[in-house]
């Protein structure tokens, strides 16, 4: 077997590490809006979740989170991802899912830098501890399968990826939603994921954004729930 072969299945065993349910990010505590939903009525079984993943993929995940994986990957100026950092924050609106992201992305580049140590990654925690950053998920992983040599049409799909898994997990427990189902709604929804990945790998600053009123609303309603599930 060749070296290009071994560097291509080291970027692989990364990505499925980095993306792992098991990585210690603490994100399986968050639905991110889901349980509101569920808890109206309004997701409740494998095809209203699947309508409604699609949504958020397409209207939120496509022109927030996955764009800005892509301008943290591609950074060059670390001062740039302060300015990143801000803006992602800004977009955020309901307090549950900035946290959320926050949490998640402070534990994941925690854990990350030590087995893909990089200035970057020392430069982005800095950053956070002396309070110019909050620390988002999506600009952590960015950096680190950037650090990691892990191109970025591969990093984007890991991401994506996840994020689908997280969902699933979330609804399996919420609607409840049955295991083979929930493997089912990842299939289906492959093709977005590619498409996605494609669309935002050249993707600049002026791109970030996204328009999910809705999922706003019921992430907002979500810490006023009687019962929760869930953190978010």
């Amino acid at each position: 077997m060749s070296a290009d072969n071994h560097r291509d299945d080291d970027t692989l065993l990364s990505v499925f590490q980095l993306i792992d349910s098991s990585f210690p990010t603490g994100g399986f505590a968050h639905s991110f809006g889901l349980e509101t939903y569920t808890q109206h009525s309004l997701v409740n079984d494998r095809w209203t979740f699947e309508t409604y993943l699609r949504s958020v993929l397409q209207h939120g995940i496509r022109r927030g989170d996955a764009v800005a994986v892509t301008l943290a990957h591609k950074v060059t100026d670390l001062e740039h991802v302060i300015n990143l950092d801000t803006q992602l924050t800004a977009l955020k609106t309901p307090d549950e899912s900035r946290q959320g992201s926050i949490k998640t992305g402070k534990q994941f580049l925690r854990n990350a830098s030590l087995l893909f140590g990089h200035e970057k990654l020392d430069a982005y925690r800095s950053y956070i501890q002396s309070g110019k950053c909050v620390g988002h998920h999506a600009i952590a992983y960015g950096l680190v399968t950037q650090s990691a040599s892990i191109d970025l049409h591969t990093s984007l799909l890991g991401y994506l990826h996840a994020y689908v898994v997280g969902q699933v997990s979330a609804a399996i427990r919420l609607i409840p939603l049955g295991a083979t189902e929930g493997q089912l709604v990842i299939q289906a929804v492959h093709s977005e994921l590619v498409e996605i990945a494609t669309l935002v790998e050249y993707a600049d600053q002026e791109d970030l954004g996204n328009f999910t009123p809705g999922l706003d609303i019921r992430s907002m309603q979500h810490e006023r729930l009687y019962s929760r599930l869930f953190v978010s």
